[in-house]
């Protein structure tokens, strides 16, 4: 089940980065290699060991989804009770940059939902949580704020947060069916700050950290080769659950620690 979920919200990033920014969106089986002629710019010219792990994670869209208020008054309790989900110590740090970072009336975007979880955590941080999700949401509970990307586009706003959990690591490998793209992770971190965040806004965001490599096409692992790449435009103002030791684990190896970022000047 937690995989199914896992794959549904990282095949909706996808199509956010579509309504958003513009990209076309091609629903169809991954390529098991890489094409020739976009090595290069995926391996940082050949500076980026591969590992063949190819995984189709195509998956078709869902119907309008509900959430309840008592499903987010649950995920609230949780999040009160600094329950670790799905990705373990990483909702722990998370709760550490919340603390650090308080969000207490600020608005925070939550980049695709398939459960109402982060908004949860959200909440119980005192946060308002903004949640653009491309497949319709409905809820009864007052506090939330769904939208489209359509429907954002239509109506463009920044927000004071934004809230992203595992999903720049797959834009642009076409695993859920995106385009490919070597630079899909680094253009969504450009147009993120352009379109996305007000001034003196910061971001909190996690994605898998080890020796730079691409796990073709499951994800990319950042190391100092990529997160330079990937953190241009940005100040990392601080980081939870990361060690600079990190980037010399075994090739395949990672944690997800948390990173506050903020754009530079």
């Amino acid at each position: 089940m937690l995989w199914q979920i896992t794959k549904v919200l990282i095949w909706k990033m996808s199509l956010l980065v579509y309504c958003l920014f513009g990209f076309s969106c091609l629903f169809s089986t991954p390529p098991r290699q890489i094409p020739e002629n976009l090595v290069r710019r995926f391996t940082v010219n050949g500076t980026i060991p591969i590992i063949d792990y190819w995984i189709d994670g195509t998956y078709s869209a869902q119907s309008c989804r509900f959430y309840a208020k008592e499903e987010v008054d649950k995920s609230v309790q949780k999040a009160l009770n600094r329950h670790q989900g799905y990705y373990g110590e990483t909702d722990e740090w998370l709760y550490e940059a919340l603390q650090r970072y308080p969000i207490a009336g600020k608005e925070v975007l939550i980049i695709g939902s398939v459960e109402p979880m982060y908004e949860g955590v959200v909440i119980a941080f005192g946060g308002i949580p903004y949640t653009l999700e491309y497949n319709p949401l409905s809820t009864n509970d007052k506090r939330l704020h769904i939208m489209t990307p359509i429907e954002l586009a239509k109506n463009p706003r920044k927000f004071d947060v934004i809230l992203s959990v595992s999903s720049i690591e797959h834009d642009g490998l076409g695993r859920y069916g995106d385009p490919i793209n070597p630079d899909g992770d680094i253009d969504f971190m450009s147009n993120a700050k352009d379109k996305l965040l007000k001034e003196g806004g910061h971001m909190f965001i996690a994605f898998p950290v080890g020796r730079d490599c691409l796990c073709w096409n499951a994800h990319r692992i950042y190391g100092p080769i990529r997160l330079r790449k990937l953190f241009q435009g940005w100040i990392v103002q601080d980081s939870f659950g990361f060690s600079t030791s990190d980037c010399f684990k075994p090739l395949g190896e990672f944690c997800q620690p948390v990173f506050c970022v903020i754009p530079s000047l």
